[in-house]
């Protein structure tokens, strides 16, 4: 005799539907905004004394996302895809999220799958902090202030970098041997003309080349800024086939 089982998939956890659902609500904020998101709402639940609900987290996690408009989530759109366009040829590691949904800008998330910090190698890493400028600069004929104006901004940390390389990690144009930790970028460069001639000139030389990779790759940079701008937040299966396709559109470089 013969028996045969149907499997019967386990009945999905409400608790677990809803938790996904907030997920996906909070694609675009960081672990930060969350945490301040679930703080808020527990405050709000004891001050009318009732327990926490999903409504209580839902109002909250929308509401932390900036509302922004068409003209500058499609700038957005194209600054991220600049850089993700940037990772993709100068062989960083695999990109794992992209948004224009954060509080405080758009930003792609990846790792760089490099152990050897050589110059070649550092130089790529400029050239990628600078080509979300570079994309809005080919794309649009303009350029806005979002790569720079703070601390952890395109500008900023590109300028760190190429000042590291100059006095720091021995690359320098002059006394590369002689390691000169700065306290304070802003006066070092202010203090050294000279030296502040010569990370300039890293900088410009980087972000020529990351407007050369903009100009080779516009149609691959033109799908990927439409696919952000209609998702606003690209992680996970998602982004793996979109990615997929962009490679589709790269245009093989010449040498």
């Amino acid at each position: 005799m013969i028996t045969t089982q149907t499997a019967v998939a386990p009945a999905r956890n409400p608790g677990d539907l809803a938790l996904k659902a907030l997920a996906g609500k909070a694609q675009g904020l960081t672990g930060a905004d969350i945490e301040r998101v679930v703080k808020e709402a527990r405050q709000q639940a004891r001050r009318e004394q009732r327990p926490l609900t999903y409504l209580d987290l839902e109002g909250l996690i929308v509401g932390a996302k900036t509302s922004r408009s068409m003209v500058v989530r499609l700038r957005m759109a194209i600054h991220e895809a600049g850089h993700a366009i940037a990772r993709l040829l100068l062989a960083f590691g695999p990109i794992s999220e992209m948004t224009i949904e954060a509080p405080k800008g758009g930003y792609v998330i990846g790792r760089t799958g490099q152990d050897e910090l050589t110059e070649a190698w550092l130089t790529s890493v400029l050239i990628e902090t600078l080509a979300g400028r570079a994309a809005e600069e080919v794309m649009l004929r303009s350029i806005s202030a979002n790569s720079g104006g703070i601390e952890y901004s395109d500008l900023s940390l590109a300028t760190r970098l190429a000042l590291d390389m100059e006095l720091v990690l021995g690359f320098g144009g002059k006394w590369p041997l002689l390691y000169r930790k700065p306290n304070e970028v802003a006066a070092t460069l202010a203090a050294d003309p000279e030296l502040a001639g010569r990370v300039n000139d890293r900088l410009e030389r980087a972000y020529d080349a990351a407007r050369v990779i903009v100009r080779e790759q516009i149609r691959a940079l033109d799908f990927l800024a439409e696919k952000l701008f209609d998702a606003g937040t690209l992680e996970g299966p998602e982004l793996d086939a979109v990615l997929a396709e962009v490679r589709k559109h790269f245009r093989e470089r010449p040498g």
